[in-house]
């Protein structure tokens, strides 16, 4: 999946400086590696993506609770906290 963002001018430089440095194989990378390291390091942030998705029916219960790496029923407890509908039950899926 494909999509485009707007960046101030300053972070485009920068990422595609890093990606001519050799750090990183494309802009892209440098991109997914900065993101990981955002959500990696604010999990709230990880689980306010989680909670948002999951409202939305982009990902399942279970998923949800994985990329959040707990377990289902704490996401379940999250989701309740924050009113969201229950909208299915736990089912075994993994992250491709």
């Amino acid at each position: 999946m494909s999509r485009s963002y707007s960046l101030p001018s300053l972070l485009v430089e920068m990422i595609e400086g890093l990606a001519h440095s050799g750090h990183f194989s494309s802009r892209s990378d440098v991109v997914k590696e900065a993101l990981r390291f955002l959500f990696d390091h604010k999990p709230l942030l990880r689980q306010a993506a989680v909670v948002e998705m999951y409202r939305l029916g982009r990902v399942s219960l279970t998923k949800g609770a994985e990329i959040m790496d707990v377990p289902p029923d704490q996401l379940q407890e999250v989701l309740r906290d924050q009113n969201v509908p229950l909208t299915d039950t736990v089912e075994w899926e993994t992250i491709e």
